[in-house]
């Protein structure tokens, strides 16, 4: 050992050291043996490090055998590699709108994976059975549910007392031609003791059969009814835990989930809710030191690091998603600000066209060839998108993918797709989108693109029910037009009798005259215009409303009208201002005056046409055609559970309800046949008719009227379907009030048409 250190001692580094500091040469053997010491360690921990990544590499290969074939061994690898502790609380984030908020007012939250494995799965701790991990799309929750099975399988958890076994398995189909269940998989899985064995299943947002294909059963009911189903088929194991999108569980933030089927008898099953929350500051931070070297390290990727932490910088908000981190190497090459999810992908989308003609392609080829692939994703998007809708898949064949490509002038081969490209073709020969954020994207854009080439039987009839990131899309990438494709349905036109039967229980005879019409083909708006809605309104165009003008408007307070100052579309019915989370209620002290100026501003600003609709329209819709002649397209009754209106004042001496006293989101409650939400209750709708209670007969005494529209007599506007104060009987079908062109009030809103 005396002559290593000798051999160290001679280095002229070493020698140079001494002489720079002035240290004295007696010194010298001492240097040498902290040098010898400190290589020795660097080499001992680099070696160490080295066998800790050949050991974890070992067991990922190990265990992905027991995963094929739900998960490939890249796609393991990939989630495995820079992965963040998942950290989660019980109260969802997504009240607050930026990641400081949230930390401040939720607290900090747990590591999810340590406290599964030591708390949720340890019998020796009372726990749930059913855990539900919910968090918006590229919040890392398939990430979550492969770290947290590799984790428990790590030496750690052995010494924990581990007892049980666990399977991981994903919602998503694996057949290409045709959906398979995947509780059938779970029959056909091959486990020794089912009662001691965790199933961990992964995003139930992509269930095939989360949506019934039959349209008389609504996308709640047949959430509903999966869900059961799913806990009937999965109640013998140990624990059950599943990934979803939290737009599944609206309203359902600060409560567990309770299932209507029993539970052995004792009562209901509930489901523990998780939320998994955005990275920190320091989790961004933390990733990129892992991805690009840390600041000390700072060479090969330092000016990489440098850009990453600016573009993080100016879009904080939105890259606190580990699925858009995972992309950052397609960011940094351009310094750009972010303000909206649709640009970081448009960007994610032209750097991925770039350097696959790059890999592939010489330069002067190059521009055919990205516009032949843009050309075939977008086409792959929409054709998956209709295996979606026909057969609840989310990829198509590699014989079909080869067609479109073919069509598209794009030369196809399988090895020009990588586990990291956003078109990838896996081990089954699916070809899908690597992640289902980027296909939703491109519909967004398509719905776009054909809207504003005059076609928009695409954009009015999409599908948004299990595409919730493509809602989002079309509001950042079309608004205001956005409105038509989300939020439109197109009716049918046809004759029914308007007005009420002479035998309907509390119909005003003078004012309800039946009387037979027809209706042309319209698009019906499915909700109200929100406080949301209404402000791009005011803050675009600058409008001054009635009420401001006037000063203030009238309150009922359910006992008698009270004159308040300074009420705008900014408040609720109490007269207190709106809450950010109150901002998807329905606009409210708005005149027909304010609503006429929306529709033009809304035309003026898509280059179609927006109206409010006539009272014939509106009657049609509520009643879905000639489908009900009852007081309500509920039937023969209506409940609070059905409608928001003052419930103390039932219809037919029917038992009392709710009095809310208050709006609610004006999707509530379950829509009528035709789609539209909330046709009785919550808000007075303006029509575009004068009123005039005569104008009834006068139609009966011409036999069919064709689009009848009272602009004539009167000056007051139409009233339709009751609000939030009314009593049941004003919220028929037939009912009908008015308002003055200025009057403005806390319970009128008002509702729009389209026109082509």
């Amino acid at each position: 050992m005396n002559k290593i250190f000798e051999e160290v001692a001679k280095l002229p580094l070493l020698n140079k050291l001494l002489e720079l500091t002035g240290i004295d040469g007696s010194y010298l053997y001492l240097l040498s043996l902290i040098t010898v010491f400190s290589a020795g360690g660097t080499i001992v921990f680099l070696v160490r490090k080295r066998l800790k990544k050949i050991i974890e590499w070992h067991e990922i290969i190990k265990r992905a055998r027991d995963l094929k074939p739900e998960f490939e061994i890249d796609y393991i690898k990939d989630l495995r590699e820079i992965f963040i502790r998942t950290t989660a609380a019980e109260k969802s984030p997504n009240r607050y709108d930026n990641p400081g908020e949230v930390y401040k007012h939720t607290g900090h939250p747990y590591d999810l994976i340590d406290f599964m494995l030591k708390r949720s799965f340890n019998e020796n701790i009372e726990h749930n059975k059913y855990y539900l991990v919910l968090a918006d799309s590229g919040m890392g929750k398939t990430a979550f549910m492969l770290n947290l099975y590799l984790q428990n399988y790590s030496y750690l958890n052995f010494l924990f007392g581990k007892r049980y076994t666990i399977k991981l398995l994903r919602f998503q189909s694996l057949n290409a031609d045709k959906p398979d269940d995947i509780l059938e998989r779970i029959k056909k899985m091959n486990c020794d003791n089912i009662s001691n064995t965790i199933l961990l299943l992964d995003g139930l947002d992509e269930d095939p059969f989360i949506f019934s294909k039959d349209k008389s059963v609504s996308d709640e009911s047949a959430f509903e009814q999966r869900v059961s189903q799913i806990v009937t088929d999965t109640c013998r194991y140990k624990e059950v835990v599943i990934t979803c999108r939290t737009q599944y569980f609206p309203q359902q933030e600060d409560d567990l989930y309770e299932l209507s089927i029993r539970r052995d008898g004792r009562g209901r099953h509930k489901f523990q809710k998780y939320y998994i929350f955005p990275f920190s500051d320091s989790d961004v931070h933390k990733y990129l030191d892992r991805k690009y070297g840390y600041s000390i390290l700072k060479y090969r990727h330092g000016r990489k690091k440098e850009i990453a932490l600016q573009v993080v910088k100016n879009s904080k908000n939105l890259m606190v998603r580990p699925m858009l981190m995972s992309y950052m190497d397609y960011l940094v090459e351009d310094e750009k600000v972010y303000t909206s999810s649709s640009q970081i992908f448009e960007t994610l989308i032209e750097k991925w066209l770039e350097r696959e003609s790059k890999k592939w392609k010489k330069e002067s080829d190059r521009k055919i060839f990205i516009d032949a692939l843009q050309k075939f994703s977008i086409n792959g998007a929409l054709e998956i998108y209709n295996k979606w809708i026909t057969d609840g898949v989310l990829h198509i064949s590699k014989k079909r993918a080869v067609e479109i490509a073919c069509q598209c002038g794009y030369d196809l081969s399988p090895d020009e797709a990588t586990g990291k490209s956003l078109l990838t073709c896996d081990a089954n020969l699916n070809w899908k989108f690597a992640h289902k954020s980027i296909l939703e994207y491109l519909l967004a854009k398509e719905i776009n693109n054909q809207f504003n080439s005059k076609n928009c039987d695409f954009a009015l009839g999409f599908e948004f029910a299990g595409m919730d990131m493509t809602r989002n899309f079309c509001l950042e990438i079309m608004a205001p037009t956005s409105l038509v494709s989300i939020n439109y349905v197109p009716i049918k036109g046809g004759d029914f009798f308007m007005g009420s039967p002479e035998h309907e229980i509390d119909r005003i005879k003078e004012r309800e005259t039946k009387h037979f019409v027809r209706v042309s083909d319209f698009y019906f708006c499915k909700y109200v215009v929100t406080v949301a809605d209404f402000q791009k309104f005011i803050e675009d165009s600058k409008y001054q409303t009635d009420s401001e003008k006037q000063s203030g408007s009238r309150i009922w307070d359910g006992k008698e009208w009270k004159e308040k100052e300074r009420l705008n579309w900014r408040h609720g019915p109490s007269g207190n201002e709106r809450k950010p989370d109150e901002y998807n209620h329905p606009v409210l002290y708005v005149s027909s005056n304010d609503a006429d100026a929306y529709c033009k501003w809304l035309s003026e600003k898509s280059g179609k046409t927006f109206r409010l609709p006539n009272e014939a329209e509106w009657e049609y819709a509520c009643r879905a055609g000639a489908a009900t002649s009852t007081p309500f397209t509920t039937g023969d009754n209506l409940t609070t559970e059905q409608a928001n209106y003052n419930g103390d004042y039932p219809y037919n001496n029917n038992r009392n309800g709710i009095f809310r006293k208050n709006t609610v989101p004006v999707n509530s409650f379950t829509p009528n046949a035709w789609g539209l939400y909330n046709m009785h209750g919550n808000v007075w709708e303006l029509c575009s008719d004068r009123f005039d209670a005569s104008f009834y007969d006068e139609c009966r005494a011409k036999g069919l009227v064709i689009n009848p529209v009272n602009q004539a007599k009167g000056s007051n506007r139409v009233l339709r379907g009751g609000g939030w104060d009314s009593g049941a009987r004003d919220c028929r079908s037939a009912y009908r009030s008015s308002v003055a062109p200025d009057g403005s009030s806390n319970f009128v809103g008002f509702r729009l048409v389209f026109v082509p």
